[in-house]
């Protein structure tokens, strides 16, 4: 099946460029598995890390906006407390993994495409565009997308609320440990020129070229 050139705001060079698509022009620059053996321990150092930053961050900036509300360091939670707080935080971070490829999903639609979802068990549930490929820039909005939307909301919210932002503080953190591998992508992406198309596959991306 020809791979199709999704750009609902380019209507004409899309309809050109789907025509040599078509005429068999495209070219492979590149291909990113990003559950291969090669890649995977790049990924899952870069998600450690991201974890460990995300977790300094949101609880620092939790138990700041406490002290300013609150002035207290920290609030007391004990007994069944703190196993409705533990209980509440894992089912929290299990819900953001749906957020996140929702909002990968909705990204896509935004340029025209059609998403799927599906899992790569025991790694992790992925969104994709099977047989559409996109722009390079327009491909990096649906990377970053849950990345950038979840960690605005999560500040926001903590700034408003933070004593119930840390029943949710687990899910920020695993979202944005989680981006891992899409914040990969996207720095491969970036080396790539500005004018390459992206298919996205299951478990990474492969790079086009339309042939002169």
């Amino acid at each position: 099946m020809s791979l199709q050139l999704i750009d609902r705001f380019h209507p004409r060079p899309r309809n050109e460029q789907q025509a040599a698509i078509d005429a068999g022009h495209l070219r492979k620059r590149d291909e990113i598995e990003l559950l291969s053996p090669q890649h995977i321990g790049s990924v899952a150092l870069l998600s450690l890390l991201m974890f460990v930053a995300g977790s300094l961050f949101f609880a620092a900036l939790n138990i700041a906006a406490y002290f300013a509300r609150t002035h207290a360091i920290t609030g007391r939670i004990d007994g069944w407390g703190l196993v409705l707080w533990i209980v509440i935080n894992i089912i929290s971070s299990v819900i953001i993994i749906i957020i996140h490829e929702a909002i990968h999903g909705m990204a896509f639609t935004f340029w025209g495409g059609t998403p799927h979802y599906g899992a790569k068990l025991p790694y992790a549930f992925y969104c994709g565009a099977r047989n559409q490929i996109f722009r390079r820039n327009h491909y990096l909005v649906v990377g970053l997308a849950p990345l950038v939307v979840i960690t605005i909301a999560g500040i926001v919210f903590t700034l408003l609320a933070p004593a119930l932002a840390s029943y949710v503080i687990l899910a920020s953190i695993a979202n944005f440990s989680g981006a891992a591998g899409d914040v990969w992508t996207v720095a491969r992406l970036l080396r790539q020129p500005r004018d390459v198309l992206v298919e996205d596959t299951e478990t990474g991306c492969r790079v086009w070229e339309i042939a002169a």
